[in-house]
């Protein structure tokens, strides 16, 4: 067993995965309902907290970034550190295939702090904005809908806008302006594990940019998908 302090502080014990689990990660439909990883991380910890019989309620509790750093931990015991990633060019006359190795140890880790919810003054209109942490909840209500954007992702973390339950019809009218510096403060307090990659290509010097878990490596070394 393993033992780690997620980033909100609580403890968390885990076991390595297994073909039970890899079967889960690889059945389709589990996958796009967000069910799959949910499922993987309830079979694979052992305890949380006090807690040594966490239910999948209790791992949909969880901050999101108190998840991501369980998968990453979860990947690191039961596949290794490294994660040997092929990404393509985006760039459409070049789309060479670049080599990349990342080091899960060194991914940079932030603690949450003790907040769970934050107040914001919108710079254009000056309203008061009052939103909270993405959860296990919220990812899987993301999930659910059938074409997830920008505004449904702000939308499920908002709790008021000026006092008032907020809308599909506020956050729309919110100038652009309004809406960056929102999505900036959102970042800004959020914590957890920092999956991002970022390299420019070897051929055309074009950025690449992707996160760990999208990759098939991360969970799936060696194999095509």
């Amino acid at each position: 067993m393993y033992t780690y302090e997620l980033p909100s502080g609580i403890e968390i014990e885990l076991k390595e995965m297994t073909g039970a689990e890899e079967e889960l990660l690889t059945n389709q439909r589990l996958i796009r309902n967000g069910e799959a990883i949910n499922q993987v991380l309830r079979n694979c910890t052992v305890r949380l907290g006090e807690n040594d019989k966490p239910a999948v309620n209790d791992i949909l509790d969880l901050l999101s970034g108190d998840r991501l750093f369980a998968l990453v931990k979860l990947r690191q015991i039961s596949l290794g550190d490294e994660v040997e990633l092929e990404l393509t060019c985006p760039n459409a006359s070049c789309r060479m295939t670049n080599y990349v190795t990342v080091n899960l140890e060194d991914l940079k880790v932030t603690p949450y702090t003790e907040e769970r919810e934050f107040e914001f003054k919108l710079p254009g209109s000056k309203k008061a904005v009052r939103f909270g942490l993405l959860d296990g909840h919220k990812e899987k209500r993301l999930a659910a809908l059938r074409e997830p954007n920008i505004s449904s992702a702000m939308m499920i973390r908002l709790i008021e806008i000026d006092g008032k339950a907020p809308s599909k019809k506020s956050l729309a009218e919110m100038p652009m302006r309004d809406r960056s510096a929102l999505r900036q403060e959102m970042a800004r307090v959020d914590a957890g594990i920092d999956t991002t990659v970022e390299v420019d290509c070897d051929g055309c010097g074009t950025r690449i940019r992707t996160r760990l878990e999208a990759e098939p490596a991360f969970l799936f070394p060696g194999v095509r998908l």
